[in-house]
């Protein structure tokens, strides 16, 4: 019987594809009148062969680039603005902390210059020694 079914499945499917002779053309039609599972399978094989067999392509429609354009631009100017926020949020604080440094410059130094107080006074001749490295291994 499985044979049979086999070879009736066959038909059914060469007989949408190709040419099938006036003889297998009443066979396929008997098979299909006495097998109910014949007519099932042939019901879910047309059904797939609608799906696979779509007259046109698809398509992603008109203007696809734009609207991709549009969104990749939106999405850069909510990146931007969450930078600005992210930094504006905080430029207060950063301020704050400047401020204590420079004051904290100003309080340890003894002149009131701008060089001093932003700590680019030149280091005087008094300030800085050497090191001889070789005085230790002459003895």
């Amino acid at each position: 019987m499985s044979e049979d079914f086999n070879e009736h499945e066959e038909l059914l499917l060469k007989s949408w594809d190709a040419s099938v002779t006036p003889h297998e053309r009443e066979l396929l039609a008997n098979a299909m009148k006495s097998n109910a599972a014949l007519r099932l399978s042939s019901d879910q094989y047309q059904k797939i062969r609608m799906l696979l067999l779509r007259p046109e392509p698809d398509s992603f429609g008109p203007f696809f680039a734009e609207r991709v354009m549009y969104m990749i631009k939106q999405r850069t100017q909510e990146i931007d603005y969450l930078i600005f926020f992210f930094f504006k949020k905080y430029q207060v604080v950063l301020m704050g902390v400047l401020v204590a440094l420079l004051i904290t410059n100003i309080l340890l130094t003894d002149q009131l210059s701008v060089k001093s107080i932003f700590g680019l006074e030149q280091e005087t001749t008094e300030d800085v020694f050497g090191i001889d490295i070789y005085q230790d291994l002459t003895k």
